[in-house]
């Protein structure tokens, strides 16, 4: 029987993407998986992420779409991020549903999108290959789950704005 290996993860706390055992995607749970809000989140998650199709995953709290080295993956859970100077960006669907994400691209070809202002948060993993143009598409597909299930706290500014206007 093949078996394989959770891949180390970087310091930003990524999962380790296309690494597949019976089936699955290999994923490691956020810290606060077990939040009953994700298991809402994973019940309503959608069947397709940027035309790529859902596929298992080996934890709780974790939902992945597509395969190899463009495999989507969405972790429930996450540590909320606090106040920050990365990039923050409100993503608004075709319904004017609004989600607030803080956008990373990282290093290893891989763009990562955290919800701001929302507890539990979700991390969104899009590699590259998976969207070139256009990685957002990932947490839009993702904006009208979310918004229905975790209520907005707080939201991204941006340079001169203050937190309460």
């Amino acid at each position: 029987m093949l078996r394989s290996r959770l891949l180390a993860l970087p310091a930003a706390g990524l999962m380790a993407l296309g690494v597949v055992s019976c089936g699955a995607v290999q994923v490691p749970p956020a810290p606060d998986a077990t939040d009953p809000v994700c298991a809402d989140i994973m019940l309503g998650a959608p069947p397709e992420v940027l035309g790529l199709e859902r596929v298992e995953t080996s934890s709780q709290g974790t939902a992945a779409w597509g395969s190899g080295d463009t495999t989507v993956v969405m972790r429930c859970g996450a540590t909320p991020p606090g106040p920050t100077t990365d990039m923050c960006t409100t993503l608004t669907d075709g319904n004017g549903v609004e989600v607030d994400w803080i956008v990373r691209d990282l290093e290893d070809g891989m763009f990562l999108y955290t919800t701001y202002g929302r507890e539990p948060a979700i991390d969104v993993t899009v590699p590259h290959a998976a969207a070139p143009d256009q990685p957002s598409g990932a947490a839009l597909d993702l904006t009208q789950l979310i918004s229905r299930n975790i209520e907005a706290t707080d939201y991204c500014i941006g340079p001169g704005e203050d937190a309460e206007g």
